[in-house]
Parts: structure tokens; sequence; C-alpha cells
């Protein structure tokens, strides 16, 4: 993680790289590298860079891309989490955790029961956690968010998935066999604190979601999304053994 920096097109030229701001900062004065230090460069794409140092100054540090490899790391399955809007740094641990586990997207909404506020001014900050979370787990895609939507916008977005999963703690089967399948566009719903009015669940129902139990233990919001998530990338084979 330590000598793993993100970068934007804006910063590759050809075959050199050119860190500024944060990036350069952590380089030069967090982790003192070198001129001739080796470190690992990726945008959010397929690729790694694997770049050596070659000058570093106040402002910047110049590196040369000595080769350029697929990330291993990245997810195989395109899985979304659609959660509800949590409350506090509930949902910065959600992106840290589903991004490690390997979700590809988490589309927040509001609902009947939330009780945080949106706030699009926070996307910038839950950004750069996804960035953090990459570094930090090996990926180079990085786990795609956006604005918060409504509970209506949510139940259309739905209509786009091959498969819809309901974590609905009035639900009492547990059971992930034959509804996941490799392939195929998987949404995760997933509820705040406050859980689902009766109406809500119905609604999600209706749309084609398979409801499903987390068990019979009352699980948290933050735990029921990285439950579901690790469970549901387990059947597909994005977790292992």
């Amino acid at each position: 993680m330590e000598k793993r920096f993100f970068i934007t097109n804006e910063n590759i030229d050809d075959n050199t790289i050119i860190l500024t701001d944060e990036e350069h900062n952590h380089l030069s004065r967090v982790l003192r590298l070198s001129v001739g230090a080796e470190v690992e460069c990726f945008a959010d794409g397929d690729y790694l860079y694997n770049c050596e140092i070659t000058s570093i100054t106040k402002q910047s540090t110049t590196l040369n891309i000595l080769s350029t490899y697929e990330c291993p790391a990245n997810p195989k399955e395109n899985v979304t989490l659609f959660q509800a809007l949590p409350k506090g740094e509930k949902l910065e641990l959600i992106i840290q955790k589903t991004s490690e586990l390997g979700i590809s997207e988490i589309i927040t909404f509001t609902s009947n029961f939330t009780i945080a506020k949106s706030n699009d001014n926070k996307l910038p900050r839950l950004e750069k956690i996804a960035v953090s979370s990459a570094k930090q787990c090996g990926r180079t895609r990085l786990v795609k968010l956006s604005p918060t939507i409504t509970f209506k916008q949510m139940l259309e977005r739905l209509k786009e998935y091959d498969i819809i999963i309901f974590a609905n703690e009035t639900e009492d089967k547990l059971n992930l066999n034959n509804i996941v399948s490799k392939g195929k566009k998987i949404a995760l719903v997933v509820g705040s604190e406050g859980g689902f009015s009766q109406e809500e669940i119905e609604k999600i129902k209706a749309v084609g979601a398979k409801s499903i139990s987390l068990g019979s233990r009352i699980l948290r919001a933050e735990t029921a999304a990285i439950g579901l998530t690790a469970c549901v990338l387990y059947e597909l084979g994005e977790l292992g053994l």
C-alpha cells in the first residue's frame, strides 16, 4: 500500500508520470523516497504501472514507467450495493470494506426511515476513501460512487439488473443457493438503521428482488452491507477459503 500512488490520465505523458499535490507529498515528505526507488502507480482502470523515480522537486515527482501490467485484484463480477443512507461514519466503513471485498459500485438512497440527510458535498471525501481502499487492497478499478438518489429512483435503477438480492429483516429464509450466477449484473439492497416500511418492502419485491434473511441476529446497517457483500462474492468465486 505505501508505495502505490493514484494518478489520473492527466498525470501520464508517454512513458512519464508526474505526481503532484497529495501523492507527491506522501512520496517525498512522508515516505521520503529518493531517486532510483521503484513504486507502483494506478489510475481508475485495469492496469498497474511499475515506475522508477527519476526526479523529485518541491512541487512534483517525475517517474519513468518501466512496465505496465493488468491488475489481478480487480473484481471479475459486476455487483452493485444499493445502500439506504446510514448515519455518521458508517457509510465510510461500508465503502472501505465492500471495496476490499470486491463490490463494483455503491449507490446510496433515501427511504422512509433513513435518519441521515443527503449531502452530496461529502462525495469528494468518499471518493478519497475509495482511492485509499483501492491502495490498501490492491485493486486498481475504483468502486464507483454517485450522488444519493430517492427510493423511487432506486426502484427504477433496480430494473437494470439481472439479479436483485434484498436483505429483508422480516424474512425468515437464509439461502443464496441458485440465486447468484456468474456473468450477471447483480444488485444488493440493504436498509439503513430504521429498516424499511412494509410498503417499501412490497415495492422492492415487486421489481423482482429475491428477499432473504441475514440470520436470526439483528445486524447493524453497516454489518448487513458488509456481510451480504461477502456472502454474495464468495458464492461468485471472488472470495475463497
